[in-house]
């Protein structure tokens, strides 16, 4: 009987000492996992996602992946039910975000395939201005997040951080946009901070972005070997270097379809769409913001066009902002090297340089280009707006006209506007713009306005079409909308505002600005809101759902 006793005593005493083993190498591990908990229904399948219901059940999420859960969200399932209102969470520094960083391994990201449905989140309020990795979600690794609007956010960080996803690894995000206002150091946006080997498409962000740092863009921050397509932003944009309207830092990396009207404003590297291009292509986008530098590099397009491990091409594209800086300034990139522009426009009304130091060759200034020659850049099928005002500070600077040159082929803005200019292929290089009906990638209201992708919907029917030279700093959110359309007139007065159908059918009518549109009595469907300004006007497509 002793013996029996003792054996048993043995067992149990070493079987306590086991188990607390086994606990204590899961916990240094950071491998210990938790039960996932129930949210608002569901099991986590593709066929039943977890349900999102409350603003409780989303934190509850957050919770779950910081405390050392993100793998057990990995090829997990999650759904939106409903609209989400976080002024709960938005006292003190505000919201946690959904996975944080931690250098030891990646196991508080978030890993699943989060699907918005279309609802929004509103009312983000972030208070942390030395921390890094904020917003809605911290970080993102493996991750699908898609269908999903953030309104009103109001984000306060120190580096890498968006309005959507703080950093974004080996991600896919689809159909989400922010609204609202950023402000930090470096690697900041208004979707996603620092975003690597990811895909971006169909996303827009309307934040105004305000860092002290580098790598600042309206929709993403820093932008590493991922590709980014049909995506637009309408803030403002400031930082030191690499400031982009769209994207601030691009390297190895693919960014089409896309377009950028927020003014943007830096020290060096500024650009209206992208600061700093390097090794990367940029094809079928334009920005229209009004583009400042203090000192080297600034383009109404891109600030610097750079090769590192390969050329750097930028085609078809265009911008026309106003453009000023110091040193190699340009009205569609700032400076290249060995790198290339071809079958791109310069509408820009002036491009000035402030430089007080200007060497005899006033090379650091021009219309395509402030100087692609000296740094083996490659311009090929380039044109310029003929009216455009080039001057430095001993005065206006004179130009000559060339299609392969810096200062590229005068053509007047009715060339511009016109659809036989884009479909004849002797004013291209190899092809011409991909413009034609049905499918092309642009669209054009022949002799009525420059060209836009064919992804917005505008209608050119009736008297009078958008210039989309005019945006200026126009913000028309959220979109898609459920009840109350909110417009920003920027820098431009506003006359008349209209909702029309896609005919043309003008809805409502309005003789003078509403910053509020109430469309809850609109049909679900896709709707035109146009906007008579001071210098034309300007037309959008938004979705009532």
């Amino acid at each position: 009987m002793y013996r029996i006793i003792t054996t048993r005593i043995t067992k149990w005493i070493f079987g306590k000492i086991f188990f607390a083993a086994l606990i204590f190498t899961a916990l240094s591990a950071g491998t210990f996992v938790q039960t996932h908990p129930a949210l608002g229904g569901g099991t986590g399948t593709s066929g039943d996602p977890y349900q999102i219901k409350t603003p409780a059940h989303l934190k509850q999420l957050a919770d779950f992946i910081n405390a050392g859960n993100g793998d057990a969200t990995a090829g997990v399932y999650y759904i939106v039910i409903n609209d989400l209102n976080l002024t709960d969470y938005a006292i003190g520094e505000g919201w946690n975000p959904i996975g944080y960083y931690i250098s030891s391994g990646n196991n508080s990201y978030f890993k699943g395939n989060f699907d918005g449905n279309n609802k929004k989140v509103t009312n983000l309020k972030i208070n942390r201005p030395t921390t890094d990795y904020q917003g809605l979600f911290g970080n993102t690794s493996g991750a699908v997040i898609e269908n999903l609007g953030v309104e009103n956010c109001d984000i306060a960080g120190q580096n890498k951080f968006g309005g959507l996803v703080g950093g974004n690894s080996s991600s896919s995000i689809s159909n989400c946009y922010v609204t609202g206002k950023v402000s930090g150091v470096g690697d900041i946006s208004g979707l996603v901070g620092w975003n690597i080997n990811s895909t971006i498409s169909n996303c827009y962000a309307a934040v105004n972005v305000s860092g002290t740092s580098k790598d600042v863009g309206g929709l993403v921050g820093y932008n590493d070997n991922s590709t980014i397509s049909n995506c637009y932003t309408t803030g403002k944009v400031s930082g030191t270097c690499e400031v982009g309207g769209l994207v601030g830092w691009n390297s190895s990396s693919s960014i089409s379809n896309c377009y950028a009207t927020g003014n943007v404003s830096g020290t060096c590297d500024v650009g209206g769409l992208v600061g700093w291009n390097s090794s990367s292509s940029i094809s079928n986008c334009y920005a229209t913001g009004k583009v400042s530098g203090t000192l080297s590099n600034v383009g109404g397009l891109v600030g610097w066009n750079y090769y590192y491990y390969s050329s750097s091409t930028i085609s078809n594209c265009y911008a026309t902002g106003k453009v000023s800086g110091s040193d190699y300034v340009g009205g569609l990139v700032g400076h290249i090297r060995s790198s290339t522009i071809k079958n791109c426009i310069a509408a820009n009304d002036s491009v000035v340089s402030t430089s007080l130091i200007i060497p005899d060759n006033i090379g650091i200034i021009n219309r395509i280009c402030g100087d692609g020659g000296s740094g083996g850049g490659t311009l090929q099928n380039n044109y310029a707006l003929s009216t455009m005002v080039v001057k430095n500070s001993r005065g206006n600077v004179s130009i000559t006209s060339n299609l392969n040159t810096d200062a590229g082929m005068s053509k007047g803005m009715l060339d511009f506007q016109n659809l036989a200019f884009y479909t004849t292929a002797g004013n291209w290089n190899t092809a011409t713009w991909n413009i034609n009906d049905p499918d092309g990638v642009w669209n054009i209201c022949d002799s009525k306005s420059l060209p836009f992708l064919r992804w917005q919907g505008i209608s050119c029917s009736g008297a009078e079409v958008a210039t989309i030279t005019a945006t200026a700093g126009i913000r028309i959110y959220p979109n898609p909308v459920k009840d109350e359309l909110k417009i920003e007139n920027g820098e431009l007065r506003i006359d008349k505002v209209e909702i029309c159908d896609l005919t043309g059918k003008t809805i409502y009518q309005f003789d003078n600005l509403k910053n509020k549109i109430n469309v809850s009595a609109l049909s679900k469907g896709i709707y035109i809101v146009k906007l008579r300004t001071g210098k034309g006007i300007i037309t959008n497509k938004f979705i009532k759902e």
